[in-house]
């Protein structure tokens, strides 16, 4: 009577790398064992295979082997890709269980991990066989799908066709710097530095800070390059006081930044110009000639300080005038220097003019008078303006400009100022004049 023997546990033998017949001395070894299966990787781009055996009596085995998927759909909109593709199942008919999903930058660029529903290997659901990734970066990209069955994988599918991502990024807001302080040193040279986005439209606006109805605006646009780029600016035009640089950059896909800013103060050194001019009457006020009635007014750059002028002038803004009989006297020396003083005024800081032309010989020209013929002094706060009427010649006697033509300067004494306390300084005028 025979009795029946266990069957022995199935021996799983090492794999070589390519299939071969199994050794007729170990056929009785996997007698009567039931099928077995076992995944291997031969190393080699598509040669995976799913190897089983036949039967218990069986002296041969064949290879299952992992296809290659064709290339898969992908499509591309608002920043997200979205990934499809067909089932693949094993040479023999097995279900793979899973499929990765790669993404490339370019049609022979390098490989990238794909990210959301198509990170790791798709397996839930498997029916499913899509997947999508947001916020993707801009530019082309190009999708693979390999087959994966356990622990091991099939042939990478050709890629897909491209699909565009839009650059949805705004640049970051431009870097600005300019320098503090605005003066008359560089004025119409600001050097301005901004520094933005490579390949970016970056535009500057300067403006002042009058109320929006009357503000006065600089701009200018540059390319950017990465680097700090400076620029020189005119602000002359600008009113005094706080002046802002703001700076937005667009990228080449029309991206806006958000803004940045910088601040100066412009705070220009007030100088004062002279113009001469000759008096309404033509019988008695000859070119050439100073007499009653003509005038030397000087124009300040800047609003002035009244009071520095003269201390009894407290509203900036406001006109004062001193007049009287012998109040002013104007006196024009041998030296052609033009000097004035005044009651009512402690100090009165007027400074010298210097006429550049021969009103007299030897003695000083003084004009002062009485009734309708006083010199007389004018401030003008908001023409920024001082006016100098000569009045009766009371000494001197007068000569004819030896010069056909004069330029006048004048140096406002130490205290005349602008608001900020800058010290005034003379200027050349633009146009020469004489009385």
């Amino acid at each position: 009577m025979s009795r029946l023997i266990p069957p022995r546990r199935p021996v799983v033998e090492p794999v070589e790398t390519r299939p071969r017949l199994l050794r007729p001395n170990r056929q009785a070894r996997i007698a009567g064992v039931t099928a077995v299966a076992l995944v291997i990787s031969w190393g080699a781009p598509a040669a995976n295979a799913y190897w089983q055996t036949l039967s218990s009596t069986s002296v041969g085995a064949k290879a299952d082997s992992l296809q290659e998927l064709a290339a898969p759909t992908a499509s591309a909109s608002a920043g997200a890709a979205s990934v499809g593709w067909l089932t693949r199942s094993t040479t023999a008919g097995r279900a793979v269980s899973g499929y990765t999903v790669a993404r490339y930058s370019a049609a022979t660029g390098a490989k990238v991990a794909a990210g959301g529903t198509c990170a790791g290997t798709v397996t839930t659901p498997i029916t499913t066989l899509s997947c999508s990734e947001a916020a993707l970066p801009a530019g082309t990209w190009y999708y693979t799908v390999t087959p994966v069955l356990g622990s091991w994988a099939g042939p990478e599918s050709a890629r897909s066709v491209g699909v565009f991502v839009a650059d949805t990024t705004k640049p970051d807001a431009p870097l600005i710097s300019a320098p503090a302080i605005v003066n008359n040193a560089n004025v119409t040279e600001v050097p301005v530095s901004v520094t933005a986005e490579p390949g970016s439209s970056v535009t500057v606006t300067i403006t002042d800070a009058l109320p929006v109805a009357t503000r006065q605006t600089v701009s200018y646009v540059l390319t950017a390059d990465g680097s700090s780029q400076t620029t020189s600016v005119n602000l002359s035009t600008l009113t005094d006081g706080i002046v802002t640089y703001t700076a937005v950059a667009t990228d080449a896909a029309g991206n806006v930044s958000d803004p940045r800013t910088a601040t100066s103060t412009k705070d220009l050194i007030p100088t004062a110009k002279v113009s001469l001019s000759n008096g309404p009457d033509a019988n008695k006020n000859k070119v050439g000639i100073a007499d009653p009635g003509d005038k030397l007014v000087l124009t300040y750059s800047e609003t002035m300080n009244a009071s520095s002028i003269c201390s009894a002038w407290q509203n900036n803004s406001a006109s004062y005038t001193i007049n009287g009989n012998d109040v002013v006297s104007i006196q024009i020396s041998a030296a052609k220097v033009l000097t004035v003083t005044a009651a009512g005024c402690s100090p009165l800081r007027i400074g010298s003019v210097s006429l550049d032309g021969v009103y007299t010989a030897t003695a000083p020209l003084v004009f002062g008078g009485s009734g309708s013929n006083v010199s007389s002094i004018a401030w003008n706060g908001t023409e920024k303006t001082l006016t100098l009427t000569l009045g009766k010649l009371t000494s001197g006697s007068q000569a004819t400009l030896a010069a056909a033509e004069g330029q006048p300067m004048v140096a406002p004494p130490t205290g005349v100022t602008d608001l900020t306390g800058n010290q005034a300084v003379g200027a050349v005028p633009l146009a020469k004049s004489r009385f």
